[in-house]
């Protein structure tokens, strides 16, 4: 009789897991971790580790009612043996019909070698480069899929918030000039673009994305409000002058997340207030959050942010493109306060903890690993909306 009670406790336990939604099982994605490198572009001379990560269930950012940013500056991981990224050939659809596949299960773009990055092709070739399907898991992001930045205002942004002696001069010079969000498409064309322009695998990219967003660009409420981990994450641990001023200096740019009122689906783990709003945004988790201690004895960044904001909320292709031109940079060897070139496990690591090989940063890698082994993206659960992805609020509605 004991025996059977504990059968049956056993099936009782695996059908309660698998009732929750994709990414809710382990009770926690990416995106909530407060160490993470978004913050690797913070200009950081060395790793600084931050308040401990959340574990509240999945819910994500917001692409609020805001407009484009403005014209001001706001604040397979194997190599290929080619000295540009490699692409298998576009798939072709019928004369006269459109391609509605998935992407191949192989992907299209390997990671090219350390050395390639003054050979990898422009924004403007990889769009032509990339295999075209209307396959759209995630319809939600098509505002920010189509949301295209003003190029000066990125590349100002960056230039007021020069990266010091941490990296190599290239990464001024030449990684950050080349990161603009110029691109139009669906959620994997973008993915792919990034991919191709930045020599970085692209099944790899896809991969990250399921762990900090499950591929959501913003999902949020008709109030503006953030699904939390859907977009938007890494909670303060409490309010400071610190993060009132970065609060308040997000607010300028469409939503005011510190008004925000807590849902019951998604919700924040904290009640918003003053000096509590996201410090990362966007379908691979940037932060925007730079603390002033980073950059001392330097002064602070204006805001308290790194460069990244609003652009990260509010365009795809910017995310993806800032991410992918991290990836590249760091396999290349400089950050200098990070671990040697050609090591691109490190590289994803340090993405999600700004350390090197630390125990936090090697689980993660093991987590996007197993997101590329299992191919989640292509599974039938991943492209489930309401009710597997997010749930709806009683009060609040779905979010979009």
């Amino acid at each position: 009789m004991n025996r059977l009670l504990l059968a049956l406790l056993c099936v009782a336990c695996a059908l309660a897991a698998l009732a929750l939604p994709f990414g809710q099982a382990d009770g926690l994605l990416d995106s909530a971790a407060s160490t993470k490198a978004g913050g690797t572009a913070t200009g950081r001379t060395k790793p600084v580790v931050g308040p401990a990560k959340t574990t509240t269930s999945p819910s994500a950012s917001s692409s609020p009612t805001s407009s484009s940013p403005s014209t001001t500056a706001g604040p397979s991981t194997a190599s290929s043996t080619s000295a540009a990224p490699t692409a298998t050939s576009p798939a072709t659809a019928t004369e006269g019909s459109l391609n509605t596949a998935p992407p191949s299960a192989a992907g299209y773009f390997s990671t090219a070698p350390v050395g390639a990055w003054s050979a990898l092709p422009a924004g403007a070739d990889c769009a032509q480069a990339i295999t075209r399907s209307t396959w759209e898991p995630r319809p939600e992001n098509t505002p920010q899929n189509h949301a295209v930045p003003n190029a000066q205002a990125v590349h100002d942004s960056f230039a007021s918030r020069p990266r010091g002696n941490g990296y190599d001069p290239r990464w001024d010079q030449w990684l950050l000039p080349r990161v603009d969000g110029q691109f139009t498409g669906t959620t994997d064309e973008i993915i792919q673009w990034a991919a191709c322009k930045w020599g970085i695998s692209d099944n790899l990219l896809r991969a990250q994305a399921v762990r900090e967003s499950t591929w959501y660009q913003g999902l949020h409420f008709a109030d503006g409000q953030c699904y939390w981990n859907r977009g938007c994450g890494d909670a303060f641990s409490a309010a400071t002058n610190n993060s009132t001023t970065y609060c308040n200096d997000v607010a300028r740019f469409g939503h005011d997340y510190q008004s925000d009122s807590n849902s019951t689906r998604g919700a924040y783990p904290f009640t918003p207030g003053v000096g509590l709003c996201p410090k990362t945004f966007s379908i691979i988790g940037i932060m925007a959050w730079d603390a002033p201690e980073w950059q001392a004895p330097g002064s602070p960044y204006s805001g308290n942010q790194n460069g990244t904001f609003p652009f990260s909320r509010d365009s795809t292709a910017f995310a993806m493109d800032y991410e992918a031109s991290y990836l590249r940079g760091c396999y290349e060897g400089w950050i200098t306060w990070l671990g040697p070139a050609n090591d691109m496990s490190g590289c994803v690591g340090a993405w999600y903890s700004g350390e090197w090989h630390s125990t936090d940063a090697d689980a993660y890698f093991s987590r996007v690993q197993g997101e590329l082994t299992n191919r989640t993206w292509l599974t039938a659960d991943f492209a489930k909306g309401a009710g597997g992805q997010y749930a709806c609020d009683p009060v609040k509605g779905c979010p979009r």
